[in-house]
This record gives C-alpha cells, structure tokens and sequence, in this order.
C-alpha cells in the first residue's frame, strides 16, 4: 500500500516543514512518496538529501521564470507517479496530525463500501504562525463539514465563464455529496493520475471547477468529510505573518524578460477553460464518457451554457448522505 503525494511549490519556505510533517506523523511511513516540484533559485531550494527518508521523494527544480503555472506544476509532479494506490494532492503550505495519512485511508474505504471512486477534498483549516516564528506553527480546530458552494456574485461576471468557489461549515453531519474540489487537498486511488491528469495549459483561474468536472464526468464521485486530518496555511498576513507571493505577484521575476508571461498563460488559460466546461474536444483532458455535461448540471446547478447558477450551486446539494448509493455501475 502506497500513498504518492503529490506537492507543487512556489518559493515557499514552509516546503521542507510540509514533507516533514507529512513524513513525522504518518502511521505508514514507509509507504509514502513524495511528488515535489520546487519552483524556487538554487539559494532557496530545500536539500532532498537532508531528509531521512530522502528515497521516498522525487523531486524536480527548476528557476521561478519557467514556471507556466499552478496547473502545470502539478501536472510535472503526476509524472512522478509510478503506480501508487493512493493519491493525495496538497499544497507546500500543510501541516498534519498524527495518524493522518490512516484516518485518511479508513474515512477513503468507509466511503467506497457505498460509492464508486469517491474524491474526498475540500478546504482544510488553517495553521497560523505565531510570533512571526515559523517554528511556531498553531493549529485552528473545528468539527464541521467545509463544502464547497458558489458565490452567486462572483460569478458568471463581465462575460466570463468562471465561476468563484467558497467554503460553508455543515455542522453535525460526517460525510455528504459535492460538485466542487479544493487543489490544496484531494484523497483518492491513485488512477485518477491516468484517468484524470491534469491539465498542463490551466494556469491558475477555473483550476478547480474545471478539474471537478472533468472528474465528475469521467465517473468520480465528490465528498466532502468532516475532521480534515491536515491544515492550510492561508495567505493573510494578519494571522500568519508570512505573506506568499503568487509568479504574477512576484516582483523579482515579473520585471524580468520572460518569453511566456504569466498574463499570457493566463489568456490561454482562459480560452482553455472555456473549451473544457463547455464540453469541446481537446483531447486526453476533455470531459469524462461516464457522466454527461447535462448530466453535472442538474447535479451541481452550474450551467456552463447559459452561464446561470440555481441553489443547488450556491447552498449545496446535501440531499445525499452515507449511505445512499450513487454508483454508476
């Protein structure tokens, strides 16, 4: 039983506290590998020979100038996969509990007694840095069920077709149905890498919705638990002290002659994203032959047609709890 975990960084100094406390409080060990891809200068980059376990980690590097985005990043570390059975993606920004990568698995296979190829993702709380010590890091608590809604306001805006995604708390509830998936924490069998890649010319915005319904279409299921065993550290100098710079924020290379920049990934990106919820042919990452695209639009009320959204997308379509079956076989 492995575990591939799949990281993208961005000159982000908590990179080596995230593998380590992925590594230091998991139950298996030696059943994790680790995925990384380290946008970052040499003088910034973490020594894999340093860690221990440094076996278990495949790494890539390369200067933040040829970074071509979120999307890309990610999909450099799926080709880093050789096979493992699980697949959890995260961002270089998380911290963990003990035991997680088990409570993980047991929440995973409770799951699929029910549902086929269920995704449990969602947006984990947060870790703050105290004192403006990065040594200091403090977990939030909570016991609610963050899904995944729409923001009606935000969305569908000046023509476009993105739609914005936030965060709602279910209280006393485990597990329910989503339509949506969070980057920074997805949990599923590792053949989602083959069945669903990512897709390398998304660069940042529609990340996500794009990536729910390629899934969703290609037979996946999307839940959201209660009790993420990880934490996120959310870009808020207010609690955290530690303030991230995103390539199109990044004043040192931004100035800097770049052959692709990133406002021109970004319009590719777009075009892309357009392409994709629209249900246009490109290829390995268009939408799945399982589900149809009429089919996630009752499910979730995102109608990428018409661009209209119903309640179902902005409070949630929480009808179906465990143990109600949704397999599609």
């Amino acid at each position: 039983m492995k575990i591939f975990i799949n990281i993208a960084s961005y000159r982000d100094i908590f990179l080596a506290t995230t593998i380590n406390d992925a590594y230091n409080n998991a139950e298996y060990k030696d059943s994790l590998v680790f995925g990384v891809v380290d946008q970052a200068y040499l003088s910034e980059t973490i020594d894999i020979s340093s860690f221990d376990f440094y076996k278990q980690i495949r790494y890539i590097r390369l200067d933040p100038e040829h970074s071509r985005g979120a999307c890309w990043a990610r999909h450099m570390a799926q080709t880093l996969y050789n096979d493992e059975d699980y697949y959890l993606q995260i961002d270089s920004h998380t911290i963990f509990d003990a035991g997680w990568d088990k409570t993980l698995i047991d929440r995973y296979e409770d799951i699929c007694l029910h549902h086929d190829k269920p995704i449990m993702t969602g947006y984990p709380y947060a870790f703050y840095v105290k004192d403006n010590d990065l040594t200091k890091l403090e977990k939030q608590t909570g016991n609610s069920v963050l899904t995944l809604t729409i923001v009606a306001n935000e969305t569908f805006q000046n023509g476009d077709y993105y739609v914005r995604q936030k965060g709602d708390h279910l209280y006393d509830l485990k597990t329910v149905h989503g339509f949506l998936v969070a980057g920074g924490f997805i949990f599923t069998k590792g053949r989602i890498v083959e069945e669903v890649p990512y897709d390398p010319y998304m660069y940042f915005n529609g990340e996500e919705p794009s990536l729910a319904l390629r899934a969703w279409t290609w037979g996946y299921s999307i839940f959201h638990i209660d009790e993420i065993p990880l934490y996120h550290h959310y870009n808020d100098p207010k609690v955290g002290g530690y303030n991230r710079k995103p390539p199109w924020g990044d004043t040192e290379t931004i100035n800097k002659k770049i052959i692709d920049h990133w406002y021109d990934l970004e319009s590719i990106s777009k075009r892309r994203f357009i392409n994709t919820v629209t249900g246009q042919d490109i290829g390995i990452y268009s939408l799945g032959k399982v589900r149809t695209l009429k089919q996630y639009i009752e499910w979730s009320g995102i109608d990428y047609l018409n661009k209209t959204i119903n309640e179902n997308a902005i409070n949630g379509n929480h009808t179906f709890q465990i143990p109600y079956s949704h397999r599609i076989n």
